[in-house]
């Protein structure tokens, strides 16, 4: 195994530029990476030190998701005008105030205030790394930068988890972000050094035509949206029943999309919808990244509440799960580069759904290594599907276009993240309050995103691509 890494290592040529934009982009991802394998594990800690019910607890996780989701298309839409690198710089520094936000927040207001900085830090990450390998790779070479690109997020995923959970075990959940800080740090100037500007000219005129009233409409309409989908700890009115939101996001969707058509320089250009392929690819991402966060959120309090689990011992669950997501996220791309997405997107779906069934049938008596066996499962099917999904929804886009277009996917991607922790907090609060073993309360919960799941299947078989 060590020959073979000496062998890969010298056959790469350390100076070729597109290695050098892989090695850029690879920076946020570690970032993102950490942050996410590592924050995952503090979970269970935070509810207990806030004394937090479920669906309070999935908020802690969403104040981060939320601007990561509601900004990509800010980020994607700016990144085609001045630059995307440029943008990762700002965006990486903005991540790392967040990160010291977080690590001396006094109470859970700040603290929340603390990650909502870091997500609107790391919400270009993936756009503008998505746009600038459509831009600078072939497409024949696509998939596979796409694969080796995304597989740096669950090679994170190998060590971090159970270093976190020893953190958290010895310290507090509060001695993760002086890591993730620092990576962020280093990332920086990573980025700095390895991905070179286009051009040198930045034109910030445009910035007093552009259209903010557009921004503000879609982030306020996302906003409402996932506020009504989880109401409980923002307004005290229980999930899906506050008819003000009701009223409020149907109301700013509609207000978004009359604006848009009016304008010659949209904010969302409604267009890129007609692409069929695009169209899918986005709901099928959404819904993956729905399966996926709904299960990272669950899984450690599932290790907590039934089976008594510390954090380092969450920390090795997650550790396993994302070695399987690392073993198939680079083939998922390569896969796409010989066959298409529509097969390893709708193979994917499909496990997923077999995986959710079988954490559903998992009886409380079944032993901890079930439970590892079957989460093992879920990140091989969930890393098969992300490249092809990347690769199809980006193809045929012009390059003029491409950050906005990875902006608009992204956040769609991204919206299905805190739909589904949204969901998966609303639905297990429910279930604990009203079965008397927690376990029923988790069962019922993974039968409906098994379902879900069988959606994403049918959809993805929709994939047609040139």
């Amino acid at each position: 195994m060590t020959h073979a890494l000496r062998r890969t290592f010298r056959r790469i040529d350390w100076s070729s530029p597109q290695t050098r934009i892989l090695l850029g982009v690879m920076a946020p991802a570690v970032i993102t990476g950490m942050d996410h394998h590592m924050f995952g594990v503090t979970v269970p800690a935070i509810r207990s030190h806030f004394d937090l019910d479920a669906d309070t607890a999935a908020w802690v996780v969403m104040s981060y998701s939320l601007p990561f989701m509601a900004l990509m298309p800010l980020y994607g839409r700016m990144g085609d005008r001045l630059g995307k690198r440029l943008l990762l710089l700002i965006g990486t520094a903005i991540f790392f105030v967040g990160s010291l936000l977080a690590m001396t927040a006094p109470s859970l207001g700040m603290f929340m205030a603390g990650r909502f900085v870091q997500g609107m830090g790391a919400a270009g990450f993936v756009p503008l790394c998505i746009a600038l390998i459509t831009q600078r790779f072939p497409a024949a070479e696509r998939g596979r930068a796409l694969g080796t690109w995304n597989s740096v997020v669950p090679l994170a995923g190998l060590m971090l988890p159970y270093f976190a959970g020893l953190l958290v075990d010895a310290l507090s959940w509060r001695a993760i972000f002086p890591a993730i800080a620092l990576t962020a740090v280093i990332g920086f100037f990573t980025i700095r050094h390895n991905i070179r500007p286009l051009t040198t000219a930045v034109d910030f005129r445009f910035l007093r035509t552009f259209d903010w009233p557009g921004v503000i409409l879609l982030s306020s309409a996302l906003v409402t949206l996932f506020f009504y989908t989880s109401s409980r700890p923002v307004t005290g009115r229980p999930a899906l029943q506050d008819w003000r939101l009701l009223l409020a996001w149907p109301l700013l969707f509609a207000l978004l999309i009359l604006w848009e058509r009016r304008r010659p320089d949209p904010y969302i250009d409604l267009g890129l919808f007609r692409n069929r392929t695009f169209s899918v690819a986005s709901l099928c991402a959404g819904l993956r990244m729905a399966l996926m966060t709904s299960v990272s959120f669950l899984i450690p309090l599932y290790v907590s509440d039934v089976h008594g689990g510390n954090a380092s011992v969450i920390g090795i669950v997650l550790m396993l799960q994302a070695g399987m997501l690392f073993v198939t996220s680079r083939a998922g791309g390569q896969l796409a580069d010989r066959w298409g997405g529509r097969l390893p997107v709708a193979g994917g779906m499909a496990g997923l759904a077999v995986v959710m069934a079988l954490m559903a049938i998992l009886p409380e008596t079944a032993p901890l290594w079930a439970v590892v066996a079957v989460t093992m499962g879920h990140g091989l099917m969930i890393g098969m599907s992300l490249a092809p999904l990347h690769r199809a929804a980006m193809q045929g886009i012009d390059d003029a276009d491409t950050g906005l277009a990875a902006g608009l996917y992204s956040m769609i991607r991204f919206g299905g993240q805190i739909m589904g922790t949204a969901i998966a907090g609303v639905l297990l609060q429910a279930g604990l309050e009203r079965y008397a073993a927690p376990v029923q309360a988790y069962q019922s919960v993974f039968w409906i995103f098994a379902g879900v799941a069988l959606l994403a299947t049918f959809a993805a078989w929709q994939i047609r691509e040139a």
